[in-house]
């Protein structure tokens, strides 16, 4: 994804009160981990987080797939709107060695264009 591609997503989350947060899975497992924590005394945020901390079991199930590349979007509005504008904002991505194509690919026969000497090149991609 291109960074303006994620700033067009964030520019129409906006008005459904939505918010996407990106950033370092460890971190994100951090503040994570630490929200789910009940605040104890003595704490740097005992003071603000004493009144409004709330038992929250399923942020345990969303720490544990924060895997590569991830980003959050949270809402209290309707998930579909979200995933709405998700799907508008999907793009086509060229193919990457290993990776398994989300629609069905077929290759007419032909002429590659390119002498015997040359297919090793194929061959090297597992085509």
């Amino acid at each position: 994804m291109s960074s303006q591609q994620l700033n067009q997503i964030r520019r129409k989350l906006r008005p459904l009160g939505a918010k996407m947060v990106m950033g370092k899975n460890t971190q994100m497992k951090s503040s994570l981990t630490h929200k789910m924590a009940e605040p104890q005394e003595g704490d740097e945020d005992y003071n603000e987080r004493k009144d409004s901390w709330k038992k929250c079991d399923e942020l345990d199930a969303i720490v544990k797939l924060l895997r590569g590349n991830t980003g959050i979007i949270f809402t209290n509005g309707d998930p579909s709107d979200v995933k709405k504008i998700l799907d508008e904002e999907a793009r086509e991505a060229p193919a990457k060695i290993g990776a398994i194509a989300p629609i069905e690919v077929w290759i007419k026969a032909g002429s590659t264009g390119l002498d015997p000497k040359q297919t090793s090149f194929f061959q090297q991609l597992n085509i």
